[in-house]
This record gives C-alpha cells, structure tokens and sequence, in this order.
C-alpha cells in the first residue's frame, strides 16, 4: 500500500480539506487557499473587479471571478518543519512534486483527486 487519499467531503465547505495517510502513518493535510494565496486574491480582487466591469459594459461576456484553490499538503501535526512535499498552483494548474519527501505515485493520484473534487 503506498498511501490512503481522502477527497473533501461535499458539505459545502468553501475551503475544501484533502488528505494522504502514507504507510509510515504520516498525515499529509491540503487545505484549498493557502493565507498566501488569500492574501493576494484580497490584493487583486479590486483589479479583477474592474476588468470584469469592463468586460460586462463592453459586452465581452459574464463575469470571471474565481477563489484561491493554491493547496500545500502538509504534515497534519505541524511538527515536521520545511516545504510541503506536495504543493497545487491553482493559476496555472500545475503541481510540485518533492520526491524525496513523497512517492510520484501517490502525488498523481491525488492529483486526480484534487482535480475530480474541484
């Protein structure tokens, strides 16, 4: 067994929760939107709101705003210190994979997962 994935479950929540138990018993935790990314969607909003006026008043189509979904896994009790072994960029929908800290395997298939319950 290389790992258990958990998807979010479908209460609604607006910050979705993953999980990866890994055979070792290491909890890695993504929460979508981290501070960072929140940060500076709060920044930009005032940018993205102007563009997508514009885009409405000249008839460029309906609005295009979207919430942070930048996810790090990380270890769930917080004591193993360092980068996140597993990290989704949500602009540009790529992931970075540290494979010293996380099997490629199991990094694609939560990949999956992240993509299937976003």
């Amino acid at each position: 067994m290389l790992g258990v994935l958990r998807p979010p479950a479908r209460r609604g929540s607006w910050r979705p929760r993953y999980e990866v138990e890994l055979p070792d018993g290491t909890r890695l935790v993504g929460i979508g939107g981290t501070v960072g990314s929140w940060v500076l969607y709060v920044v930009l909003s005032p940018l993205l709101l102007v563009y997508n006026v514009g885009s409405f008043v000249g008839g460029y189509g309906g609005p295009d705003w979207f919430l942070p979904t930048r996810t790090a896994w990380r270890a769930r009790d917080g004591l193993e210190p360092g980068r996140a072994p597993l990290k989704f960029y949500g602009l540009t929908d790529k992931y970075k994979l540290r494979t010293a800290r996380l099997d490629a395997r199991v990094a694609y298939a939560q990949a999956v997962v992240h993509d299937w319950c976003s």
